[in-house]
């Protein structure tokens, strides 16, 4: 005979692992619907051209990660944009399957990028680098990109060192109180920097520099930043670029900063307004610059020996004060 309660119990048991497999059974049939998803999309990338549209490709690509993690990885990735070839050996992405907006990737080096049109052929090498990207719905809320040992070099006869750096970050960071959701748009912060860059060709040792800017007018949806109208759109909202400051120094006796504002006009082409400061890039550089060009690009000596100059773009041309320098090609 049974205890009393034996039936129900039973019952019960009988009750939870049906749940457990009905659980188990839909929780996996996510993750392949969610899988495959992935595969469909990174598919697509591939497709373009490589002129009208980026064209992405992966020579192999794996999903895996079940059950709580979808790890992404492409073999052999090539990235067509005109006339323009880049190509990494891996690149691994990993999303967790309870929080798809938050995506975490490292990359395996090295970058190597070639230009048909020039023939120019460089190579970028690193030691360590790690990217993240967190979504607010289809809204950027951040994306970071950190790297250790940087090194950038001309391959097109031999390895030739045109720069080198200890560490380099890259954030976008949303600004929420700018955020429009009637019209769609949202605003965000950028900041960059390179720490003990060093360019033989340029003198440059023990250098530093950062960027700071904040963009507005974007669209709020990522999944609209590869519509080929992007920058008509961008233009047509009033989207500026304000540079904080463009700024970097190589110890005491040089430095620059640059600052202003940019956007497009209505023909498409860059307006707005920069204001150049420096110190010593004359005297470094100066032979770059025809010699009667140095004041209206960089503006004339002050007693410290700084140098300070406003360039306006406007009506498609580059002037310096009144002066104009040259045109400005239209950006499409």
């Amino acid at each position: 005979m049974h205890p009393p309660g034996y039936k129900g119990s039973m019952k019960r048991i009988v009750i939870l692992a049906i749940v457990i497999v009905v659980v188990f059974g839909g929780w996996s049939a996510a993750w392949l619907a969610g899988a495959g998803f992935i595969r469909s999309n990174i598919a697509e990338l591939a497709k373009p051209d490589g002129e009208s549209a980026p064209k992405v490709a992966c020579d192999r690509l794996d999903v895996g990660g079940y059950p709580f993690w979808f790890d992404v990885v492409c073999n052999g990735l090539t990235v067509v944009s005109g006339d323009i070839t880049a190509t990494a050996p891996v690149v691994k992405a990993q999303l967790l399957v309870y929080d798809p907006w938050h995506l975490v990737a490292t990359a395996t080096g090295p970058l190597t990028l070639s230009d048909a049109f020039t023939g120019a052929k460089t190579r970028l090498d690193w030691q360590k680098i790690e990217a993240s990207a967190r979504l607010t719905g289809w809204r950027i809320a951040r994306i970071s990109v950190l790297a250790e040992t940087l090194a950038l070099n001309d391959t097109v006869a031999g390895d030739n060192l045109l720069a080198k750096a200890s560490h380099g970050e890259f954030h976008l960071l949303d600004i929420p109180e700018q955020h429009d959701a009637a019209k769609g748009l949202a605003a965000l912060a950028l900041y960059a920097k390179l720490d003990d860059l060093n360019a033989p060709g340029f003198q440059i040792n023990d250098g530093r520099s950062t960027l700071e800017a904040d963009i507005t007018g974007l669209s709020d949806d990522v999944r609209t930043y590869g519509d080929a109208d992007i920058l008509t759109r961008w233009q047509a909202a009033g989207g500026s670029i304000k540079l904080v400051g463009l700024k970097g120094d190589d110890g005491d006796t040089q430095h620059f900063d640059v600052n202003g504002t940019l956007g497009l006009d209505a023909a498409m082409h860059p307006a707005g307004q920069l204001t150049v400061a420096s110190k010593g890039l004359v005297e470094r550089f100066g032979s770059m610059i025809p010699e009667q060009m140095r004041p209206l690009v960089l503006g004339n000596p002050g007693a410290d020996g700084s140098y300070s100059q406003v360039l306006n773009l406007t009506n498609g041309v580059l002037f310096s004060g009144l002066v104009p320098l040259g045109p400005l090609p239209a950006i499409q």
